[in-house]
């Protein structure tokens, strides 16, 4: 390596540092993200006895859904963090998070890479932007890395064969995997149009991954059950991120800042079918469902960095000292100590916006014990799996994959007020109910003369049956 070039490498590996430092500060956040909160209860569960982990293979933790098969799909990622927990405690789950979020970050000018640093901070912080919302803990970060560097092997032109063990991961990790196989064949499909060589080989290879991938604890069921949102639309339908973004919330606001940044980026530039192909279809997925905004940001990310790479008469710029480029990885290496050590000194689960006093005055009077039954919204049933463990006392949770239609339809009934969630209660056997305040279904109790209010703080209330 020339004595020239080895600075701006050098620079190139400063800005993936960046990148990565900043993924590690938003990662080293505390947990509330109510689907994280089962995951995390699932691992601990899986992870506290024994070597390897015990799956569950039934549902453990409602008594709407107690005993129904039960596809952990993300069995790999929750044992991961059920091991850190267990060797580790609560700071060593927030390490492996902020340390996933960091290399998913890192990816982005890896996969942006042009043959100037700054034009490559504006390709993978347009990428970057786009991504944002989804970095919450949960398995979906792994099946962004494991999309990214499906991405960056066959962009850089790596063996294909690296894809198995990827594709593996991916599988047993989170049911986005499909993703990977539509942008191969979008690639490839781009390619013949563009009349160049198509990645078959890649493909092949991803395909073989899949193969692989049915060998795993819970056999080819993983591999079929991404089908269960096409064949449960109903039911998917009802969580926030299968719906169409929301670019009126914060995250939502700044991804769309990304797409319209990322936009005028790739129309200065002539794309390639290659590169447009990929981009125009992961734009329509991200637009049709919020949870697939990250997958298009890594999509988006190779054309961004060709669509920004200077052309060939384009002036020599005098690259960085390398003791500037030392001093700067130095500063980043202290940054991320200093992060993690703050980080650390809170607790892991942020539970503030859950009913915490309501729970303990249902726990001192032994109303998550039968005979009573307690009706809660199904962000609050994640917050109890974890705080209780697999105790089959909770009414629905957030995996609505797991159960029947009727039980999705007895909640939505209670969230929208309706007299198909007020007969619910009677169907259930339910004495307890745990809700907002402020919705309808609270206040249609209340004026019902047949419930009365035992709690009311922080916009949720407790309301117990009146004896007869």
């Amino acid at each position: 390596m020339t004595e020239r070039g080895h600075p701006r490498l050098s620079v190139d590996a400063l800005v993936v540092a960046i990148f990565g430092l900043t993924g590690l500060r938003l990662g080293l956040s505390r947990l509330s993200d109510n689907s994280a909160l089962t995951h995390l209860a699932t691992g601990i569960r899986m992870t506290a006895h024994g070597v390897l982990p015990a799956i569950p293979r039934v549902d453990p933790y409602t008594f709407t859904a107690h005993g129904r098969p039960w596809v952990v799909q993300s069995w790999l990622v929750e044992a991961g963090a059920g091991w850190a927990y267990r060797f580790g405690g609560e700071h060593a789950v927030m390490l492996l998070l902020g340390v996933t979020v960091a290399a998913c970050a890192a990816l982005l000018p890896l996969l942006a890479r042009t043959s100037r640093p700054l034009r490559t901070v504006a390709a993978a912080g347009s990428a970057f932007l786009i991504t944002f919302p989804e970095w919450t803990g949960r398995p979906l970060l792994v099946g962004l890395l494991a999309l990214g560097l499906t991405i960056l092997i066959v962009e850089r032109g790596w063996s294909p064969w690296w894809l198995v063990p990827v594709v593996w991961v991916w599988v047993n990790s989170h049911g986005s995997f499909p993703l990977g196989a539509v942008w191969i064949g979008v690639v490839v499909i781009g390619s013949w149009i563009d009349r160049r060589p198509a990645p078959l080989m890649y493909a092949w290879a991803f395909i073989a991954g899949l193969v692989l991938s049915a060998v795993n604890p819970l056999g080819p069921r993983l591999l079929t059950f991404p089908l269960t949102a096409l064949t449960n639309k109903e039911a998917f339908s009802q969580i926030i991120e299968w719906r169409s973004p929301n670019f009126q919330t914060t995250g939502g606001l700044v991804a769309l800042v990304g797409i319209v940044v990322s936009a005028a980026l790739l129309g200065r530039s002539r794309l390639t079918w290659r590169d447009a192909l990929p981009v125009a279809v992961f734009l329509g997925l991200a637009l049709s469902a919020a949870r697939n905004l990250a997958p298009l940001g890594y999509v988006a990310a190779p054309a961004l960095g060709r669509a920004l790479e200077p052309g060939p008469d384009a002036p020599v710029r005098a690259p960085l000292s390398p003791a500037f480029v030392r001093i700067a990885m130095g500063f980043l290496a202290v940054a991320s100590v200093l992060f993690t050590a703050v980080a650390v000194q809170e607790p892991l689960i942020d539970a503030s916006t859950y009913p915490v006093a309501q729970i303990r005055w249902l726990e001192r009077h032994h109303r998550f014990a039968a005979p009573h039954r307690v009706a809660a919204p199904d962000l609050v049933g994640n917050y109890l799996e974890l705080r209780h463990g697999a105790r089959g006392e909770v009414f629905v949770d957030d995996r609505v994959d797991l159960f029947p239609l009727s039980v999705v339809r007895d909640e939505t009934g209670m969230r929208d007020g309706t007299n198909r969630g007020i007969k619910a209660l009677d169907r259930w056997d339910i004495d307890t109910v745990l809700w907002q305040s402020n919705t309808g279904f609270a206040q249609r109790l209340t004026a019902s003369g047949r419930w009365e209010s035992a709690v009311r703080r922080g916009g949720f209330v407790v309301l117990t049956r009146r004896k007869d």
